[in-house]
């Protein structure tokens, strides 16, 4: 319990500090840094999502903070939730991606904490699983 409750913590900072945090943990304690990174959920978790998974995530989630989540996010995780989208809804998302100025970074923040929330939330109902992070063993594909 105690390690999930670190995890969330860690999943909470600045991805950078996170790293940081990790690195330090893993020079004293290998399998704890281990442990905490299996059970921290960054944003680009979302590329080991199992694709009905993030259909139901993108349900879920308000068009306007998906657009500011995906900000200066990797491209190929745009590129999965892009392929999860229906073409009108992909369509849409491009053009508010091509359209939105600049964010302040806190806000990016925010919004992508609210997106991996929703999916914790998902994970817990077993409405998605993160293949690759230990949810994958008890799934028959």
């Amino acid at each position: 319990m105690r390690i999930r409750k670190t995890a969330a913590l860690l999943a909470r900072l600045d991805q950078r500090q996170a790293f940081k945090i990790l690195a330090f943990v893993d020079e004293q304690d290998e399998q704890l840094a281990r442990q905490l990174r299996n059970e921290m959920l960054l944003f680009i978790d979302l590329l080991l999502v199992d694709d009905r998974g993030l259909q139901n995530l993108l349900r879920e989630i308000d068009h306007e903070v998906l657009v500011i989540a995906l900000k200066g996010a990797e491209w190929r995780l745009v590129e999965k939730i892009l392929d999860n989208l229906s073409p009108r809804a992909a369509e849409n998302l491009r053009e508010d991606l091509a359209a939105i100025g600049p964010v302040r970074v806190s806000r990016v923040q925010a919004a992508r904490q609210t997106v991996l929330q929703t999916a914790q939330d998902l994970r817990a109902r077993g409405l998605l699983w993160f293949v690759g992070k230990g949810d994958d063993k008890d799934v028959i594909y």
